[in-house]
C-alpha cells in the first residue's frame, strides 16, 4: 500500500517530465510555378511525336529541347523556370530543320536559334551516337554551340 501511495505521490512528477507531443506541421501547399510547369510538361508531351519532331540535349550550358509541331519545351536545371513550353516558327525541311523563338532559351537571354541537321553525331557525354547533329545559337551567331539531336519519342 505504502508502494502504491508513493507512486501515487511522484506520478505528476513523471508525467511532468515526459515530453510533449510535437505539434506535426501543415501539408506544404505545392509551389504553383513547379505545379504550372510540371502540367506544361505533361501537356506538351502527352501527344505523340511525329515526324519532324525532336529531342536535343546540350551539355553545356545544361539544356534541353523538345518540339511537338510549332511547341518546343525547354528544360534547364541553373535557372528559373526550369521547364518552360513556348513557341517557336520553324523552316526548312528533308536535311536542315531550323526552329527560331521570340524569347531567349534562358529568360533574359537573345532569342534562340536551334538548328538540326541530317549528320552523324556522338554526343561528347553519354557517347550515344545519333543521325543529327543539333547547333544553339543567336540570329548573330546561329551555330554557337554543338550538340546531337534525335527525332523525338
Amino acid at each position: 500500500m505504502m508502494r502504491a501511495s508513493l507512486l501515487l505521490v511522484f506520478l505528476p512528477f513523471l508525467t511532468a517530465c515526459e515530453p510533449e507531443p510535437v505539434p506535426q506541421p501543415e501539408p506544404k501547399e505545392a509551389d504553383p510555378v513547379v505545379v504550372k510547369q510540371e502540367t506544361q510538361r505533361r501537356d506538351h508531351l502527352t501527344g505523340a511525336a511525329r515526324p519532324g519532331d525532336f529531342k536535343a540535349n546540350f551539355g553545356e550550358p545544361f539544356i534541353q529541347f523538345e518540339n511537338r509541331g510549332s511547341r518546343m519545351a525547354i528544360s534547364q536545371s541553373y535557372a528559373d523556370p526550369g521547364y518552360r513550353v513556348i513557341d517557336v516558327t520553324r523552316s526548312g525541311g528533308g536535311e536542315t530543320v531550323v526552329f527560331r523563338a521570340r524569347e531567349g532559351a534562358v529568360p533574359g537571354d537573345s532569342p534562340f536559334v536551334l538548328t538540326i541537321e541530317k549528320g552523324t553525331c556522338t554526343n561528347e557525354f553519354s557517347l550515344e551516337k545519333t543521325e543529327y547533329r543539333a547547333f544553339l545559337g543567336t540570329e548573330a551567331e546561329p551555330r554557337r554551340i554543338r550538340s546531337c539531336a534525335a527525332p523525338a519519342k
